[in-house]
């Protein structure tokens, strides 16, 4: 997403975890069953990359490498086991981007990055951003009345836009690690919290 508005620039927030908190667009475990079993029947011929990587090259270890430091980790496994979410503020030209990373036992499997400013995000913008975007994809479309669009690549790799009062551009990886995970939360045992697992063998033992 960097590389549509040219170079980025890293912009010194705070880090308030209850800001992270809300930001964050996997807060349960039916969102998580939703960002998993997306669908869409629109195909582009092109692949799907992410600031210009394959998705399924966007691992743990290499996060730093190719995304810089994280403005905030947020460890989100009271809620969902192993979920955490890498979270990243940025400035790009005259928009403010806001990019969080998601992680489940070290599985990437979403991105999201919403596009705000200092002022109103306006129609005008949001056509530029997904002109921008659709560059990339030049067999989908360009929309002249609306902002929204999903598409997928012959991967399985998924794109959605949603526009809201910011524009969120969201990035669903298919990967045989995903599938993995796909099966992973099928398991009734799956619902239950790291923190909650850990009190229930510590019972065990009392």
């Amino acid at each position: 997403m960097f590389s549509l508005f040219g170079k980025p620039k890293n912009k010194s927030l705070t880090t308030n975890s209850s800001q992270y908190h809300r930001e964050n667009n996997i807060l349960i475990f039916d969102d998580l069953k939703a960002v998993l079993n997306k669908k869409t029947n629109n195909i582009t011929k092109n692949q799907i990359l992410y600031q210009g990587l394959t998705l399924d090259k966007i691992n743990i270890k290499d996060l730093e490498k190719y995304f810089d430091k994280e403005t905030f980790l947020l460890d989100h496994t009271d809620k969902i086991r192993g979920h955490k979410v890498y979270f990243y503020r940025k400035n790009v030209e005259n928009y403010k981007l806001t990019i969080q990373l998601h992680f489940i036992e070290d599985i990437f499997f979403y991105a999201s990055t919403k596009v705000s400013s200092e002022s109103q995000v306006t129609d005008k913008d949001k056509q530029k951003i997904c002109a921008t975007l659709l560059g990339h994809y030049p067999d989908i479309p360009i929309s002249t009345n609306s902002f929204e669009y999903e598409f997928m690549d012959t991967q399985g790799n998924i794109i959605s836009t949603r526009d809201h009062m910011y524009l969120f551009i969201n990035y669903y990886p298919n990967t045989t690690a995903v599938d993995k995970l796909r099966k992973m939360i099928e398991d009734p045992d799956f619902k239950v919290s790291s923190v909650q697992a850990n009190e229930e063998k510590l019972e065990n033992f009392l």
